[in-house]
């Protein structure tokens, strides 16, 4: 999922000057090539490319990668000080135009998931700074008639040591963009690094601490009206009818628009709105699955992965299914563990917004969102334009998590501002968000671990039952394979563990909830179903955590250092105090990438645990910040806390039980231990961090708890499984 595609083509940069402002894009760019041919100096944005230089000195950088408050930014601002040799305080960054011309192959389009945003200023940006570094230095070079290779870019500006002359970028823009650019840009290797790779300032944190930083809630534009809105309570359900006149009748109302499965109060004011729209009683006409019961799923879904009549996996060559019920008959021992987990909310800080204007030639949109060109062709679709006709304005983003991967909530916003005949933002309440959302799928799995006398897995059996989220999802992604959920199965085929024989199954069961893509996908569930197998397997060899992982990992070096490091900084090694018991978890993906936890806790009465320390540990090959790093694998650890010690969306009578962080809570600071965090790097290509963190915090407190008790933990949350966090 982390492999980005470069634009790169013959002749993939062209040069200019325009408005002042030297400028680097991509030679498809119609503007560029049209500014060419008619040969005049006509001022064009030079926002339609990957790179300029002004007049000054300072470089501006068009990225597509969205600012989630992730600190990717910051990291390709490190490229472009990297690349061009210059100072930081030189850069900024800014998100790129929703054009066609800045799309992506991978992530496609103009989107933010899958941990490549870092990759992906590599493939683009990267490309672009080396070729303006190239050509400032091929400008000096003929200026001073010297050779180029003796000429050195440093602090922003070019010097000949030969002769002790130097001159600075902005007195080299104008040459510099005469010339033609190097068909194949060589970016630098992480081993030349002098920037990258070192913890740099995110220069976005001021703002985020003083509130001056603009999020999609926080857009003003002139004459705004707000709205406010009300779903069916029930998934599937549909508007019958409503009386308007409740909500036409407090002051400062201005209309009430009709939804298929909704109703919407715009108003002049956001308080205003919501107050009307509590007054609304709408009769809804429920749909098939208005009974839903979350004890009933489950049963559901627990009796599907009983029956092993689930889908075969398409693949790969590795997935024998003959082969690996004869391991599991001939094995010593079969570890045999039914697992479930719930539904799960994004829960981002900022709730869902949009602000859009329509007029009778197309449509603007204001929105805190990660996925730009899906939301620009879905808002297009539904008020009848073309895709050009919507411009996509990109806000800071108060959490995303996936959930603003989805663009429902955005064209809604579209309808009811064409509905309105205004510019109007439309906000979602907590309760709102919380209920009406998409959501990580419900999922079951009965997990079957052959070993050998040696207690050495055989083959692994895997079923797995839930709702598939590509059916929901409005993502361009990856589709189903022949018709299987591919998400089910990540992190089990590619893991940095070896398993000699798989049979992987999913049996599609579906409730009419929304899923959709959560932090880490199906890695999420399914490191807590592998690493508490595994755990259970080594407590049946008689062997220490760690000693059975690296049985398990001997042809993978990288990985037994790895966790080698991990186990010294948490200091697995030192006797614990009685009533203390420790942790371990991996989420791996190959050679490549790494992150884990151990976790220690101390169990006083049954039932009840302390939290005592949690060390947590990344290693995604290159990294370019390394306190950027630490901050993301902190933030996924308290992520995936919550979710494994609270996190549940429960159904009743077809409604979802939780509205606000009453019901479902995130951890507090109180109930957060010490966090240590180790950043390792020691590959040579980055491997992305955004999606660490969630999937093994879970596994590693399951495995404490049962070193504590002895019985496996087979569902989350744990306070669902009798385990309280004191």
């Amino acid at each position: 999922m982390n492999t980005v595609n470069s634009p790169t083509r013959r002749n993939f940069l062209k040069s200019t000057l325009v408005a002042g402002a030297w400028v680097l894009g991509s030679s498809s760019l119609p503007m560029l090539d049209s500014l060419a041919a008619e040969g005049k100096n006509k001022a064009i944005s030079p926002f339609d490319f990957w790179l300029s230089m002004d007049a000054s000195g300072l470089v501006t950088a068009y990225t597509t990668v969205t600012n989630l408050g992730q600190g990717t930014h910051a990291a390709i601002a490190q490229i472009v000080a990297e690349e061009l040799e210059m100072p930081l305080e030189n850069v900024r960054i800014e998100h790129a135009p929703v054009i066609k011309q800045f799309h992506r192959q991978w992530p496609p389009g103009i989107t933010t998931f899958a941990s490549a945003g870092f990759n992906s200023a590599l493939a683009t940006i990267a490309p672009a700074c080396a070729a303006a570094r190239q050509m400032l230095l091929q400008a000096a070079a003929l200026q001073w008639q010297v050779d180029i290779k003796d000429c050195v870019a440093g602090n922003a500006q070019v010097a000949h040591a030969a002769t002790s002359r130097s001159m600075p970028y902005t007195a080299l823009i104008k040459a510099a963009a005469l010339l033609t650019p190097p068909e194949k840009p060589v970016i630098k290797s992480p081993k030349d690094w002098k920037v990258l790779g070192q913890s740099a300032q995110r220069p976005d944190i001021p703002a985020r601490v003083d509130g001056s930083v603009v999020f999609g809630i926080d857009v003003q534009r002139p004459g705004m009206l707000m709205a406010a809105v009300l779903h069916a309570p029930r998934f599937g359900s549909s508007l019958q009818s409503v009386n308007d006149s409740p909500a036409l009748a407090v002051n400062g109302v201005r209309q009430v628009v009709h939804l298929p499965n909704a109703v919407a109060v715009v108003a002049e004011r956001y308080w205003i709105a919501h107050k009307a729209m509590r007054l609304l009683k709408p009769v809804w006409q429920d749909g098939a699955h208005a009974s839903i019961n979350t004890a009933e799923m489950r049963d559901s879904l627990l009796k599907a992965v009983a029956a092993g009549e689930g889908k075969p996996f398409p693949g790969p060559k590795i997935q024998k299914a003959e082969a690996t019920q004869t391991a599991m008959a001939s094995a010593t021992t079969v570890i045999d563990t039914s697992f479930d987990v719930p539904f799960l909310a994004h829960a981002a800080m900022e709730p869902l917004n949009a602000t859009v204007e329509v007029t009778a030639t197309g449509a603007q949109i204001w929105l805190s969102t990660q996925s730009q060109t899906d939301t620009q062709k879905g808002v297009a679709k539904a008020l009848g334009l073309q895709p050009e006709q919507v411009q996509v304005h990109t806000q800071h983003v108060g959490g995303g998590f996936g959930r603003r991967l989805e663009h429902d909530f955005a064209i809604e916003a579209a309808l009811i501002a064409k509905a309105a005949g205004a510019t109007v933002k439309t906000i979602w309440s907590r309760e709102n968000d919380m209920r009406a959302g998409y959501y990580r799928p419900i999922t079951a799995a009965r997990v079957q671990l052959a070993l050998d006398k040696d207690h050495l897995p055989l083959a692994l059996r895997l079923d797995t039952a839930g709702p598939s989220l590509l059916e929901y999802t409005r993502v361009t992604n990856s589709p189903a394979s022949d018709g299987f959920d591919w998400t089910f199965i990540m992190g089990w085929f590619g893991s940095s563990y070896k398993f000699p024989l798989f049979d992987t199954r999913w049996t599609r069961v579906d409730f009419g909830v929304p899923c959709s893509y959560w932090r880490s996908v199906g890695n999420s569930q399914n490191c807590f179903f592998l690493e508490h197998t595994l755990e259970q397997a080594a407590r049946k060899a008689g062997m220490d955590s760690l000693e059975y992982r690296r049985r398990l990992l001997q042809h993978n070096p990288k990985a037994i250092a790895f966790v080698n490091a991990l186990a010294e900084r948490a200091g697995w090694s030192k006797a614990l105090p009685k009533g203390h018991y420790r942790g371990f978890a991996m989420n791996g993906d190959g050679d490549k990438l790494f992150s884990g936890h151990i976790v220690e806790i101390a169990v006083n009465k049954p039932g009840q645990f302390r939290l005592i320390k949690i060390t947590a540990g990344i290693n995604p090959g290159v990294v370019a910040n390394p306190k950027a790093v630490e901050a993301q694998m902190m933030g996924g650890t308290l992520f995936g806390l919550s979710a494994a010690l609270f996190g549940e969306i429960s159904f009743k009578d077809g409604q979802v039980e939780q509205g606000n962080f009453d019901g479902y809570p995130l951890v507090t600071l109180a109930q957060t231990p010490v966090l240590d965090v180790l950043v390792i790097s020691t590959g040579d290509k980055p491997a992305g961090a955004g999606e660490e963190g969630p999937p093994s915090i879970g596994p590693a407190i399951a495995n404490a708890l049962l070193a504590a008790s002895g019985k496996p933990v087979t569902r989350l949350p744990l306070v669902q499984a009798g385990w309280k966090l004191v």
